[in-house]
């Protein structure tokens, strides 16, 4: 992993307010067994810890954030950033790289967001519900109601691999297909 991320998410000991350190691909694999292994009351939010900070609070300068079912077996996944969040030629960045270019690109930094978008006719995704009809519900944010679109669904293998392309480039995963988002 290129870059260390920082995962916000419930466990019986932690209510999500610590971030859990996630720095290799085996604290990745035990980080997603405890979210799926404890009920999640909100999104996990997960930051990519080099990335530059903006602000007066200094928050980071993007967000990755997911919801699970594990019954059926799929996921949602969130991002939001300015445009050098936007995957490109950071396939080989080292973080420092990244850190330069994020600061450089700083000047054009409108806020974008996106969600997820399942296209693979081959290996369906069990579609995320809009209505209260017993059907998946996958949560943008639980507190406001905001449900992910029905094609927003994705395995769960590909949630994993979507954040370990995040680990290594800190930017948007280009592993999964996104669409234009109006949640912040």
């Amino acid at each position: 992993m290129r870059n260390v991320l920082d995962a916000y998410y419930f466990t019986p000991g932690n209510r999500g307010r610590e971030s859990v350190t996630v720095d290799s691909p085996s604290k990745l694999d035990q980080v997603l067994a405890e979210i799926v292994a404890n009920r999640q009351p909100q999104p996990t939010v997960v930051y990519v810890r080099g990335r530059p900070k903006t602000g007066l609070l200094q928050l980071p300068d993007h967000q990755l954030k997911f919801d699970v079912d594990v019954t059926r077996g799929v996921a949602a996944i969130h991002a939001m950033g300015p445009s050098s969040f936007v995957a490109q030629d950071n396939l080989t960045a080292t973080p420092k790289e990244l850190r330069d270019r994020t600061e450089a690109d700083a000047e054009d930094s409108e806020m974008r967001a996106w969600v997820t978008l399942w296209k693979d006719s081959s290996e369906p995704a069990t579609p995320a519900s809009t209505a209260d009809d017993g059907d998946i519900a996958l949560y943008v944010d639980v507190d406001t109601r905001t449900r992910f679109p029905t094609d927003a669904a994705i395995p769960l293998e590909k949630l994993r691999e979507a954040l370990q392309e995040f680990a290594e480039t800190g930017r948007r995963p280009t592993c999964v297909d996104w669409q234009e988002s109006d949640v912040f």
